[in-house]
């Protein structure tokens, strides 16, 4: 009798143990499917006052509360007059010094924060105090006083839809061809077309403003980080900063405009409807059409010592910098920290500007997306590749010919050629022209709908 009840135990928990997984993954499911996520969920984590125990982050609803004020940003935003200072170039200034314009600062109720400020009770009375002025008016609203745990809910089921908006190529061209952006530069010191200083900026230490510089245009996260660094702003808030209150101050003016919306960015919904443009100009940065990538950074005046490095490393590597331009949305793609070519922070043996990354590193990474060998294994997985080189047996990096990129010898050329930009580069380009058997995509239209497959039909 107890070996049959201890054989039903051992039964059951084998059971249970193998059905546990299946039950609990099932659930974790449910739970998922439920929760409603959203894209403009805001977390507002202020500390508390001394006498109050601290209370859990308010996770604020922005679009829902846009909603219920009509859009109108000046219910809880205020506006500051903004000075720009126009600059021709770092260190001049222009005969026309400033333009003003009012722009939103998105700050709630402030346009700056205060030493010693209570912000639980700033926040307390000015949201508590707008929730009483819409029920006056049978208005739908939000918690009153003493509904505490109706804002502070450690238990808030709602999960986030939030996705990166990709500035990529098309939707820059976009700004940049747009009338409705001008340049911030005054017409009588400058001849240019474009619009760039209109986003484009650098800044100057000495005299703690911005400037333009044309030629020295880069992304805005080269500076502007996720997080604050170095008391520079966030891109979050770099991007609000600028792309909001432009689109912002646009819709006020009756020029169509770009989202101000959480949901209008960051929902993939609305991301999808971005007009895409088939033909994007060439985006001028002075970049080579093609370049000679070599193993050393630099070469000096010294014949000898000249010499000495070329031969201490493999032959160099003839790259179609336009043609990689083509493939990518992005210059972040490869250059991913700077504009500056890559041995300019990844050198030879590897320093701190290139977090020790070397430069045979930085090209040879397979796990890597800004490297080349990296690049080109993300390439593969496309729909347009996988078919085939998901079949092929992954290489090692030691079974493949260097010869492969490594293709032109530069142990025999003249130093003087080496180390000039323009004659380098044409180096390159014969190299590449005598290239053959390049793939080359099959279009769509060529692509039969239906195949039959009838080599064995005599056999069965």
């Amino acid at each position: 009798m107890i070996e049959q009840r201890s054989f039903r135990l051992l039964l059951l928990t084998t059971v249970v143990l193998f059905l546990f997984p299946f039950i609990a993954f099932t659930s974790v499911k449910i739970m998922d499917d439920s929760v409603e996520k959203r894209s403009d969920i805001l977390t507002i984590d202020i500390p508390s006052s001394p006498d109050h125990k601290n209370m859990p982050a308010v996770q604020f609803m922005h679009d829902r509360h846009s909603k219920a004020v009509d859009d109108q940003c000046a219910k809880c935003h205020e506006t500051k007059s903004q000075k720009t200072k126009n600059k021709k170039t770092k260190d001049q200034e222009t005969s026309n010094p400033e333009t003003k314009k009012k722009v939103f600062i998105f700050k709630f109720k402030r346009t700056q924060d205060f030493t010693g400020q209570n912000f639980m009770e700033f926040y307390h009375d000015n949201c508590i105090a707008c929730h009483v002025e819409m029920k006056k008016t049978a208005e739908v609203t939000g918690p009153m006083e003493a509904q505490c745990r109706a804002c502070h809910n450690a238990d808030f089921n709602m999960g986030s839809s939030w996705n990166e908006l990709i500035f990529d190529r098309s939707l820059h061209f976009r700004h940049e061809s747009a009338k409705a952006i001008p340049s911030s530069m005054p017409s009588s010191i400058t001849s240019e077309k474009t619009n760039c200083n209109a986003c484009h900026h650098n800044y100057n230490e000495k005299t703690k403003a911005v400037f333009y510089e044309k030629g020295q245009e880069e992304a805005c996260i080269y500076c502007h980080k996720k997080t604050a660094e170095d008391d520079i702003r966030p891109a979050r808030n770099a991007a609000h900063d600028s792309c909001v209150v432009c689109h912002l101050t646009l819709k006020e003016e009756k020029i169509t405009a770009g989202p101000v919306t959480c949901n209008g960015c960051h929902e993939l919904e609305n991301q999808a409807k971005i007009k895409k443009l088939k033909e994007i100009p060439r985006l001028q940065r002075n970049q080579p059409d093609t370049i000679l990538l070599t193993g050393w950074n630099s070469l000096g005046t010294d014949i000898k010592e000249n010499k000495k490095q070329i031969a201490q490393h493999m032959d160099a590597v003839a790259f179609d910098h336009k043609a990689h331009e083509e493939k990518t949305q992005s210059c972040k793609t490869c250059h991913h920290e700077t504009l500056q070519p890559c041995n300019a922070c990844h050198t030879t043996k590897g320093e701190e500007k290139g977090k020790y990354i070397n430069l045979a590193q930085a090209m040879h990474s397979v796990d890597r997306s800004q490297s080349c060998l990296g690049c080109h294994n993300e390439q593969k997985k496309t729909k347009e590749c996988a078919g085939c080189h998901f079949q092929m047996p992954e290489k090692a990096l030691k079974d493949n010919p260097c010869s492969s990129c490594h293709n032109v010898d530069v142990k025999s050329k003249p130093i003087d050629r080496l180390t000039d930009k323009k004659t380098s580069g044409e180096m390159a380009k014969a190299v590449l022209a005598k290239k053959t058997g390049e793939y080359s995509k099959v279009s769509l239209e060529k692509i039969p709908e239906t195949v039959v497959i009838n080599s064995i039909v005599d056999e069965y």
